[in-house]
C-alpha cells in the first residue's frame, strides 16, 4: 500500500479532534502531520499525490496557496479539504455543523481519489504531449537521413562498393535510433497505464542479469564493476528495476571517465531500500543538474535530448520510490541513486 500523509493545518480545537479521528478512520496506516502555520508544511518533501490538505476557515491567499501548489513534477500537489464556510472551486468545503469523523472520512477519501484523478489526468496529458513532440521532433533527423540515403542509392554508380557500404551504414544507424526511441517511449506509456503488481524481487539476480546485457560496453571501455557480497529483497517489477538499471549503469559507463570504476551499492533507509551507482567521471554541471530526473509529461517543454533518467524516474515513482543525484566532491564522479519499498512477506 501507497504512502499518504494528512496535514491538519490551523485547525480551532473544536475541529482538531474531530479531523484527527476522521483521518485515523479514513487512512489508519497514513503519517498525520500537524502544524499551527502553512509554511510548517511547504517544504516539506511531497508524495506524489498522496498528500490531502485540512485547512480550518482561512483568508483567500492562504486557500489560493494550498489550492494551486504545484510538486517537483509540476502537478497539483494537495487534495484539500476546508474545515468552514469558506468556498473554493478547488476544494471539498465542510460547515461546522456536518464536523463529524464519519462524514469526514468520507469527505478525506473522496477528496483525496478525486486529486489522484485529477493527477493522473495532468499527467496523462503531458504524457501525450511530450510523446508527440518526440515523434514528431526527434524522428526528423533519422528519417531524414533514411530518406536522403535512398535517393543517393538511386543514382549512385553500382561499382562504388564502399560508398555504398557507408550509406547503408547510415541507415541501419537511423533505423536503430528509430526503433531505441520508439520502445523507450512506448515502454514508459505501457508501464504508466497498466502497472501491473509488485513481487519481490532478487536485486542481485536482476544487476547480475544487466551487466550480462551490457558486457560487450564494459569489455569496450575496459570499466571495473564493484558489486555488493550480498544483496536485499525489494518489491517490485522485474521489468521495470532491470530498466533502472540498465540505464543508470549504461550512463555510468559512458560518463565515467578515464579507466570506468564503477560502484554498485545499497543500504536500507526507512522501509526500503537505497541503491546506488557511482562512478569516477567528472559529474554532473550544476546548470544542468536541477533538470536531471525531469518528469516524462514535462519532457514536451524542453529541450532535453535524453529519456534516460526521465524513463528511471517514472518508474521508480510508479514503484513509490524516488530518484536522487549527488556530485562525489571530494574524488570526482556522480552517484545515481533510487530507491525501493523492502519486500515484506
Amino acid at each position: 500500500m501507497r504512502n499518504i500523509r494528512i496535514s491538519l493545518v490551523q485547525l480551532p480545537s473544536s475541529a482538531h479532534d474531530i479531523a484527527l479521528s476522521a483521518a485515523h478512520e479514513a487512512f489508519p496506516r497514513a503519517d498525520i502531520v500537524e502544524s499551527a502555520k502553512m509554511d510548517g508544511i511547504v517544504g516539506g518533501e511531497t508524495l506524489h499525490g498522496l498528500d490531502l490538505l485540512v485547512l480550518s476557515d482561512a483568508n483567500p491567499d492562504l486557500i489560493s496557496q494550498a489550492t494551486q501548489a504545484v510538486d517537483q513534477a509540476g502537478l497539483p500537489r494537495w487534495a484539500v479539504v476546508i474545515l468552514g464556510r469558506d468556498t473554493s472551486e478547488l476544494a471539498e468545503t465542510v460547515p461546522p455543523e456536518e464536523w463529524n469523523p464519519w462524514l469526514l472520512a468520507r469527505v478525506f477519501r473522496s477528496a483525496l481519489l478525486q486529486h489522484e484523478l485529477l493527477r493522473e489526468n495532468f499527467r496523462m496529458r503531458g504524457d501525450l504531449k511530450t510523446v508527440a513532440r518526440r515523434f514528431s521532433h526527434d524522428l526528423v533527423t533519422p528519417v531524414g537521413c533514411i530518406n536522403t540515403s535512398a535517393c543517393v542509392l538511386k543514382v549512385m554508380p553500382a561499382e562504388d562498393t564502399q560508398s555504398i557500404a557507408a550509406i547503408i551504414q547510415n541507415i541501419e544507424d537511423s533505423s536503430a535510433e528509430i526503433s531505441q526511441l520508439i520502445e523507450r517511449v512506448s515502454f514508459v506509456v505501457r508501464a504508466s497505464v497498466d502497472p501491473g503488481v509488485p513481487i519481490a524481487l532478487d536485486t542481485g539476480e536482476v544487476v547480475a542479469a544487466v551487466l550480462k546485457q551490457l558486457k560487450a560496453e564494459i569489455e569496450k571501455v575496459g570499466a571495473t564493476i564493484i558489486t555488493p557480497p550480498v544483496w536485499p529483497k525489494v518489491s517490485g517489477i522485474s521489468k521495470w528495476v532491470n530498466v533502472i538499471w540498465w540505464n543508470l549503469i549504461s550512463n555510468a559507463l559512458k560518463h565515467g571517465g578515464t579507466g570506468v570504476h564503477v560502484r554498485i551499492g545499497w543500504q536500507p533507509e526507512g522501509e526500503g531500500v537505497l541503491f546506488s551507482v557511482t562512478d569516477n567521471g567528472t559529474g554532473v554541471t550544476p546548470m544542468i543538474e536541477p533538470g536531471l530526473f525531469r518528469s516524462f509529461d514535462q519532457l514536451h517543454a524542453t529541450q532535453t535530448a535524453g529519456l534516460g533518467l526521465s524513463i528511471v524516474q517514472r518508474l521508480t515513482l510508479l514503484q513509490g520510490g524516488r530518484c536522487a543525484y549527488k556530485s562525489i566532491a571530494e574524488r570526482g564522479g556522480a552517484c545515481f541513486s533510487f530507491t525501493l519499498p523492502s519486500f515484506k512477506s
